[in-house]
């Protein structure tokens, strides 16, 4: 079971083969997990020998050597791959390991602007940790609890723990994903597992449920059945693993084979993924197969040798003095804990990436207004003068737009009024598709979005000063394959799949509703991108860092970026006929028939993967006369 876990974990992470939703071998470890801490517990209760000294430390022995080879080493090649704020989310995600709290630490590095999970080296310790925290739970309940109610606590804490995270995923799916309250049914199953004394006969009928139960296991992670996770997908699994737990298959070459996988099961799982983040890191996108290939067979000898070498002896008790085991773990993580910031220390720049990088807000946090919380208002902080003229309305992307045009848009003054992820359009807006894969913008989102932009133009028509409205947004999640959108209809909200055509009605409609007030409308369009993060390469180039393929000059390929957004150009088009308003581009400006630029005299255009850097937008409104050319456009 161990060794179909980490296949299907290790090939979803590589990208290779069919596994869809491969992230379920974790579903299946947590199970596993409860099911065996829960039948150790429970046997050394029963024989009146349970200690809370020896079990913590027989785990400690068991799970901290080989991962605290697996953290110096990723923390040694770091400065090779990563670029300073990578470095800086890094030391962060030591400490989260070295405290088993690094699910807690990547719910936290999980917001809009934080970077993506591919570039988090440590980012499967957050598993670890919410078993970490299952176990600090799992002994105390089963000794303080009277034997007779084991059973019905078990249930009961399973029951409101699945409720919960059914609850919470619909609405914040990342902490859904990553905290132990919304993962604890999951373990939970495996402890009631361990719980229950099945009779000759119960097992004998669960025996014919073996067979369905390995189909799921092997069907699921390739054709899931749900869109939210954990969800149906991860309660499928995981009943079907309880039930391979409790009338396991009889031995046969395929269940050796994977039991030998099995073996090597937690190394392989601690190593594959800062091998597959730092091969990534050095093609700044997706490596070639070879690449691919190349490291996961690396990261399997290289887990034979960490089974072999570290993990086996020091759980059979290499140091036999229990003392001297505890202390080389305590003085280990003090010196991993402090190591990343040597790291840091010793690669530093003079040059202050942190800042070049800082996230645009534009006008400042105060104007980045959040889900369920629309404004009735423009805040002071947010406009440039006591009655500005411009109003840039929209997302990320036209908050990155602000800096530049407050600069240059003079006596006129701009007013900013902007939500993350919200594209302007009214009674229309997107949502993930899927929220395993994109968990960030549920449903409720959505509504909350459509809300947003009919809280803007009810602002718009009580304040008349203002005379221009630019919308910026990316506009690609409004016609992308892991959104749907939202339609309004009456008082009531319609799921559908993201075409051009929806977005471009939503879009339109927020075009008529301005200037049925009497204001003129213009759009900008977004900034070229690439298939990388663009501040991350700028930056690691400048560094002298690991750089491979035919993006280390980080420049934006044409051809690339029209086959990435040809669907987001051809909305603009459409938009641009249908609604009669000008869309405004600095193409022209960044781009010649092949490249474009990310940088112009050194400075960095781009913070991230696509959002302008505080420079970068003044640079780019400076020479294009940018504020000059929208209110001149607008109409």
């Amino acid at each position: 079971m161990r060794g179909l876990a980490v296949l299907l974990v290790v090939l979803y992470h590589a990208a290779v083969g069919p596994f869809a939703a491969g992230y379920l071998g974790v579903d299946i470890f947590f199970v596993i997990s409860g099911f065996l801490i829960t039948s150790l517990i429970r046997t050394q209760l029963e024989q009146s020998r349970f200690s809370f000294w020896e079990f913590y430390y027989r785990r400690a022995k068991r799970l901290l050597p080989a991962a605290y080879v697996v953290i110096a080493l990723a923390t040694i090649a770091a400065p090779l791959f990563l670029s300073d704020v990578g470095l800086r989310e890094f030391h962060t995600q030591v400490i989260g390991a070295l405290t088993f709290t690094g699910n807690i630490v990547f719910w936290f590095q999980s917001d809009y602007f934080g970077g993506a999970a591919e570039t988090k080296p440590l980012l499967h310790f957050w598993s670890l940790a919410v078993e970490e925290q299952y176990y600090l739970l799992l002994p105390a309940f089963l000794t303080l609890t009277p034997r007779r109610w084991w059973l019905l606590g078990v249930s009961s804490l399973l029951g409101t723990s699945l409720a919960l995270c059914l609850y919470v995923a619909s609405r914040d799916p990342s902490a859904a994903f990553y905290l132990l309250p919304t993962r604890f049914w999951e373990m939970a199953i495996g402890s009631l597992g361990a719980l229950l004394s099945a009779s000759p006969r119960v097992a004998a009928k669960l025996s014919l449920l073996r067979l369905p139960a390995l189909l799921l296991l092997l069907v699921i992670p390739i054709a899931p059945v749900g869109s939210q996770h954990p969800g149906a997908d991860a309660v499928l699994v995981c009943l079907a693993t309880l039930i391979l737990l409790l009338v396991p298959s009889r031995s046969s070459l395929a269940v050796r084979g994977m039991a030998r996988i099995g073996d090597i099961s937690y190394s392989l799982y601690l190593l594959h993924w800062p091998v597959l983040v730092y091969v990534r890191a050095a093609w700044l996108t997706e490596p070639p197969a070879a690449a691919i290939y190349a490291a996961v067979f690396f990261s399997v000898v290289a887990s034979l040798a960490l089974h072999r070498f570290v993990e086996e002896p020091c759980r059979q008790g290499v140091v036999t003095s229990r003392g001297r085991m505890a202390s080389g773990l305590l003085a280990a993580s003090v010196f991993l804990g402090f190591s990343p910031a040597v790291a840091i220390a010793a690669t530093n720049s003079k040059v202050d990436f942190n800042q070049i990088r800082r996230i645009n807000y534009g006008l400042g946090g105060a104007c980045v207004f959040s889900p369920g919380s629309p404004p009735k208002a423009i805040p002071r902080d947010c406009q440039t003068t006591d009655r500005p003229r411009l109003l840039v309305w929209g997302d990320s992307f036209a908050m990155a737009l602000v800096p530049g045009l407050a600069k240059t848009v003079g006596e006129a003054g701009l007013a900013q009024l902007t939500m993350n992820a919200c594209f302007p359009a009214i009674g229309v807006a997107a949502f993930s598709k899927n929220s395993a894969t994109t968990p960030y913008y549920p449903r409720a989102f959505g509504e909350d979005c459509i809300r947003f932009n009919d809280s803007v133009l009810s602002i718009l028509k009580n304040q008349p000063e203002i005379r221009t409205v630019a919308i910026s947004s990316p506009f690609a999640t409004a016609v992308g394959k892991d959104s749907m959108l939202l339609k309004r209809n009456g008082d009531t909200f319609a799921e559908v799949e993201t075409s051009v055509d929806g977005a471009a009605e939503g879009i339109k409609s927020l075009v008529e509703a301005v200037r049925a007030l009497g204001r003129r409308v213009v759009i900008v369009a977004p900034p070229p991108v690439a298939s990388f993060d663009i501040g991350d390469c700028l930056e690691r180039k400048a560094r002298g860092s690991v750089m491979l393929g035919r993006y280390s000059d980080c420049k934006i390929r044409v051809s690339d970026y029209r086959r990435m957004r040809s669907r987001t150009l051809e909305l603009l088009n459409q938009v641009a006929v249908k609604a009669d308003v000008e869309v405004v581009s600095y193409h022209d400006f960044l781009c010649d028939d092949t490249t474009c630029k990310t940088e112009i005299d050194g400075k960095f255009l781009y913070r991230d993967s696509g959002h302008l850097s505080y420079e970068g937008s003044e640079i780019i409104a400076r020479k294009t006369r940018l504020a000059e050319r929208l209110i001149r456009a607008a109409r």
